[in-house]
């Protein structure tokens, strides 16, 4: 009876340790991984530039992610058994967890390695049932052309630069005279163009390139294209005179006496001056016989424009503006002192120190018996746009 029981006790005992071995490998064999993956298989490197300088570039290769993930699902949809509980959003999770970088990206050569560090969302691969071997990979570089390098020296080196114009009216040309393969195809550019430029104002030329450029003539330059820059100096022979310094006050003598030359038509202003000072007009055959006396001079303004102002329809560069007293005298014998303004415009500085104008035509541009008039007209009414200064002969 003893044995018989003893022998039900160890059936028992064995009964119980084959089902909790039992249990414990199917639990073992559940946890196991659905797919075992090195994490670089889920990136594509692609390599760009020339052999020397080229560049690597990583990314998720969607292809590759979407066969794995589709794979996990399907093992995870047809399993009985589960140890965690997977959503449809971990998928997407995971996926969103993946990233890519290449430490040593820049400058390679062909046969060069390049090490790609992968990173994941390690608990939730876990979950998904996907063992991650390795989160590091090496990969050779290759593909790159062989190119041979010039300098930036070199790209501008037969550049023509060409500057016209008066200052600050100058105007840029550009003309690719190279004969070398790779610079005869650029293209040229200032950058940030203007239409005009002021003397001694920088004008940089940017050299427009690409890889495609490069393969085709086998060359490329040691700097990339939007760093192929090169400064240049705006320069005139001439500049229009911008301050009463560069006025030279034989200049301003020379204008004096010029204007006076406008002082020829009394009629012109005459009768429109004697109704303001209330003297009646007398007429000789229907016309008026008004004639000047000697002009005398009063003062005179030297005005600049703005620089925002230069240019704008209407607007000189600079004025010289003489006022004048004159007698203006009819055929009856009355008379009034009148005043005029006489103005010249835009007087050039050479580059060797002499002035270009032309004081060979002048004409009056204002008139009153009103003395404060003509200053307004000619000095007032331009301080929104104009520097003015009083000069002297």
């Amino acid at each position: 009876m003893r044995r018989r029981r003893r022998n039900r006790i160890i059936i028992l005992i064995f009964m119980l340790l084959l089902i909790l071995c039992t249990f414990a490998v199917m639990r073992a064999v559940l946890s196991l991984p659905y797919r075992s993956v090195d994490i670089a298989n889920l990136a594509k490197v692609e390599f760009t530039g020339f052999n020397g300088d080229g560049v690597a570039t990583v990314s998720i290769d969607d292809n590759s992610v979407d066969n794995l993930l589709a794979s996990v699902k399907k093992e995870h949809e047809d399993s009985w058994f589960s140890t965690s509980e997977v959503e449809d959003g971990d998928y997407a999770v995971f996926r969103q967890s993946l990233s890519f970088s290449i430490p040593n990206a820049m400058g390679l050569s062909n046969g060069d390695t390049v090490n790609i560090v992968g990173e994941c969302d390690k608990e939730l691969a876990k979950k998904l049932k996907i063992d991650i071997t390795s989160l590091n990979s090496e990969v050779t570089v290759d593909g790159l052309l062989n190119v041979t390098k010039i300098s930036v020296d070199e790209v501008f080196k037969d550049l023509n630069v060409s500057f016209s114009g008066i200052s600050p009216r100058i105007e840029v040309a550009l003309q690719n005279n190279s004969s070398q393969p790779l610079v005869k195809k650029m293209i040229f550019e200032i950058a940030n163009p203007k239409e005009y430029y002021s003397e001694g104002e920088t004008v940089s030329i940017h050299a427009v390139y690409d890889d495609e450029m490069c393969r085709e003539t086998g060359y490329t330059v040691d700097k990339p294209s939007e760093e192929c820059i090169r400064d240049y100096t705006a320069s005139a022979e001439a500049s229009y005179i911008t301050n009463v310094a560069q006025l030279p006050s034989g200049v301003v003598r020379e204008a004096i006496e010029a204007g006076k030359k406008a002082f020829r038509d009394a009629n012109e202003y005459g009768v429109r001056i004697f109704c303001e000072a209330n003297l009646v007009p007398v007429y000789i055959n229907k016309q008026a016989t008004f004639t000047y006396g000697p002009p005398g001079y009063v003062s005179s303004y030297f005005k600049t424009v703005f620089p925002e102002k230069a240019g704008e329809l209407g607007l000189s560069y600079n004025d010289l503006d003489i006022i004048y007293d004159v007698v203006i005298s009819q055929a009856d014998g009355q008379s009034c002192t009148a005043y005029g303004a006489v103005r010249f415009s835009d007087i050039i500085l050479n580059s060797d120190g002499s002035c270009t104008y032309d004081f060979s035509s002048p004409t009056i541009m204002s008139m009153s018996y009103y003395s404060a008039r003509v200053k307004k007209n000619v000095v007032d009414s331009y301080k929104q746009t104009h520097d003015i200064e009083r000069v002297g002969p």
